[in-house]
């Protein structure tokens, strides 16, 4: 609870303010269920309160292992009005890895659903508290725990420097580390995205991706923040997103190009569907070509915008505009490998490794400076000296900003092969076998070789049927024609699918540990 002089908005806010403004409208829909918003802002300070008479205080750290579901935004709202800090959970997980994130966060709580509760047993027994989404298993029904609890606004001074989530990195370089949030940077990231989406109140927002990401997280807030609707599915379906848009008139929508490719699938072999309602579709992981985006236009009738960003900053530090789509679809080819220009509230440098900045076009890392910035990463103070420093976010990605100010991303610091003393960036490889029109998806990783340390394997995913060895030769051809000699890849393996994390993100180290066990066996 704050005074009069104290008064700052922070994220349990949100749906007390949507409750005094719109509090008969539609706030969350799921699975034929709807709540307005004043049940969403009523059920989190039921869930605040309950929290607070089951013994949690400001501070304290609750597990949610939850896949999408109605009570997503009211589980933010209330952990943020009682102060605990939520740290979401990737349901995919492995009971050693939840037992990991667990222990390194020291929970003292979890709200999960049933099936979750009883997949993970024995490493929530020693929990304080567990509400059960859908059941009480072992722990207190969800549902009922709210109808006991008040309903009053709960009585905490918070600060807008106070945690409001840690959120675990996918572990895509060993054991996953707690990235930390306030209150402060995920309001300036909502406002942020609000901005940059060009959001109104009147938008319905549909939600497939997970929750449980830092995409999740920041959607969570940014798609509410005015008052909006959101429609929320379970998984991601191409035939139910159409639906969905036609039943609710959907106006915006987030996919990764993989999703894409196959809700246009249906719209270019199936019936005629009315997506008249939809404006933007925003999407992350991979550039989309362009004929992907023409198609998408067309078919769709929508703006696209393409993000970057990371879990360190928030979840989004560019955009590469909907005009950019459409210079882009009329032949501007300098943006093609871009991921656009910095959000309004973020600035961006490449610098070498002392920190200098670097000319355009030049090779660096990207350093973020924004309020949405996280603050370090939680009990690794050596990692957060490195990443979290004064001058800014020290991304750990590599990248140049051409000259009028596009990033276009290059890979991470850790991809990077060294082969014969050169320095090769899988990016680059990538956006060119990305081109050939059988290519669905592609992975360039670094692999040992006993004469030039690495070298790089491109790892193909293609579009239907083809003749492997064919498609090789096509894909060879055309990195001689496009790619310095260093840069050429030493072989093309081909998979029917890549193992992706939560966010839909290529996991290169397993892709890359595979091909090196596989060499190694041989």
């Amino acid at each position: 609870m704050t005074t009069p002089s104290e008064v700052n908005v922070l994220v349990g806010d949100i749906s007390k303010n949507n409750a005094r403004r719109y509090p008969d409208k539609p706030a969350v829909i799921e699975s034929g269920r709807t709540h307005t918003w004043s049940q969403v802002d009523e059920r989190a300070r039921r869930l605040a309160n309950y929290l607070h008479a089951a013994g949690m205080r400001k501070g304290d750290r609750i597990l949610v292992i939850a896949r999408n579901c109605i009570e997503w935004p009211e589980i933010t709202f209330a952990c943020a009005k009682a102060g605990v800090v939520s740290v979401p959970v990737n349901i995919r997980l492995a009971a050693d890895e939840l037992a990991h994130i667990r222990d390194d966060s020291g929970a003292v709580a979890a709200i999960a659903h049933t099936d979750q509760v009883e997949r993970f047993g024995s490493e929530l027994n020693d929990l304080n508290v567990v509400l059960e989404i859908g059941g009480s298993t072992s722990g207190t029904d969800y549902d009922r725990a709210l109808r006991t609890a008040s309903a009053d606004e709960p009585a905490v001074l918070l600060r807008p420097d106070d945690i409001q989530f840690i959120l675990y990195t996918s572990g895509t370089t060993g054991r996953s580390k707690g990235v930390i949030h306030t209150h402060r940077g995920m309001l300036a990231q909502a406002v942020d995205t609000t901005l940059v989406t060009e959001s109104n109140r009147s938008d319905v927002f549909l939600a497939t991706t997970p929750f449980f990401t830092a995409g999740g997280m920041v959607r969570t807030l940014s798609w509410t923040y005015l008052g909006q609707t959101m429609v929320i599915h379970k998984r991601f379906d191409p035939e139910a997103v159409l639906d969905e848009i036609e039943r609710s008139g959907v106006t915006f929508t987030t996919f990764i190009p993989t999703m894409l490719q196959r809700t246009l699938k249906i719209l270019e072999e199936g019936p005629a569907r009315d997506v008249s309602s939809l404006r933007r579709i925003s999407y992350g992981s991979a550039p989309v070509p362009p004929g992907l985006a023409k198609r998408a236009m067309d078919l769709l009738g929508c703006d696209l915008q393409q993000r970057y960003g990371l879990t360190e900053c928030g979840g989004q530090a560019t955009i590469l505009t909907p005009q950019d789509h459409r210079d882009m679809v009329d032949g501007r080819t300098s943006i093609r490998t871009s991921c656009g220009q910095e959000t309004p509230m973020c600035s961006i440098r490449i610098v070498d490794d002392n920190g200098d900045d670097l000319p355009a076009g030049e090779i660096g890392e990207v350093v973020i400076v924004s309020e949405a910035n996280a603050v370090g990463y939680w009990n690794r103070s050596d990692q957060t000296a490195k990443t979290f420093r004064s001058t800014g976010l020290w991304s750990g990605d590599l990248g140049f900003l051409d000259e009028d100010r596009y990033l276009h991303i290059t890979g991470r610091r850790t991809e990077m092969i060294i082969s014969g003393g050169f320095n090769v960036y899988p990016a680059e490889i990538e956006r060119v076998i990305g081109h050939h029109a059988s290519v669905e998806m592609v992975a360039v990783v670094g692999v040992p070789d006993p004469e030039w340390g690495e070298t790089p394997v491109a790892v193909i995913v293609p579009k239907g049927a083809v003749d492997e060895t064919t498609l090789a030769g096509e894909l060879a051809a055309l990195c001689r024609a496009e790619l310095a000699g260093y840069k050429q890849p030493r072989r093309f393996e081909f998979r029917t699918e890549f193992p992706l994390g939560p966010a839909g993100k290529i996991l290169k180290r397993e892709i890359a540990e595979e091909l090196t066990a596989a060499q190694a066996a041989s």
